[in-house]
């Protein structure tokens, strides 16, 4: 994942957690922090603590950074451009030098997928669904735990981050009914990418579910 799109990700995921790691000199540690702000060229981050006070810090010295967010790891280098104290938050600024790595950090296992999916917003619950719009979409992957897939700039309003919704998924020729809340969104290039967790299933539809991503993994095997 590029600077860009690593920064676009992280400013819809503000209270992410961070470590950032010194790997020589005096200061040499790994030190928590979280992600307090996000600009266009660089992440504020709550300024780490070093024995009750500010961990010194000097401008343009490379640090390993790693974030916690959309259900993943993320690693890359970071080098620090400023600190800064807004309203009596110390922020130290730093920006991705190079690539950001996702770690898979998942419980389910995620295969690829052309599933196609209807969702139904639950923030208005008194209306029916025969009432409101239904927005399809086809997921790109799913697990046990979720889906995801990627929405054109037009449709990305429908989806907010901490929103419900009613899932209808076409699952081995047949239309499952499933809740699941958005986790995950950020925009990557013209598409947004979208992640929502399913809230509880039903036990046949968790077999059907598994015997699909059995077959889907074995299908991955063979190419």
């Amino acid at each position: 994942m590029g600077p860009a799109e690593f920064l676009s990700m992280l400013s819809g995921n503000l209270g992410s957690k961070v470590t950032l790691t010194i790997e020589a000199g005096l200061y040499k540690g790994t030190y928590p922090s979280r992600v307090e702000d996000v600009d266009a060229e660089a992440v504020g981050l709550a300024h780490p603590m070093m024995k009750g006070a500010l961990l010194p810090v000097h401008r343009s010295v490379q640090l390993k950074m790693s974030v916690e967010a959309t259900g993943a790891l993320y690693l890359c280098e970071v080098s620090i451009v400023r600190g800064l104290i807004r309203q009596s938050v110390p922020l130290l600024w730093v920006t991705p030098e190079g690539e950001a790595r996702r770690m898979q950090r998942r419980q389910h296992v995620r295969v690829p997928c052309l599933l196609k999916t209807g969702l139904f917003r639950l923030e208005n619950e008194e209306h029916g669904p025969e009432k409101e719009e239904w927005v399809h979409v086809v997921a790109k992957d799913i697990s046990l735990g979720g889906l995801g897939f990627a929405v054109p700039r037009e449709k990305e309003t429908y989806f907010a981050q901490g929103g419900r919704y009613l899932l209808e998924i076409a699952l081995q020729e047949k239309k499952q009914l499933l809740l699941g809340k958005l986790v995950r969104k950020f925009q990557s290039g013209e598409l947004w990418e979208v992640g929502v967790a399913f809230e509880g299933m039903p036990s046949l539809v968790e077999k059907t579910l598994r015997g699909f991503i059995r077959q889907q993994e074995l299908a991955e095997r063979q190419l």
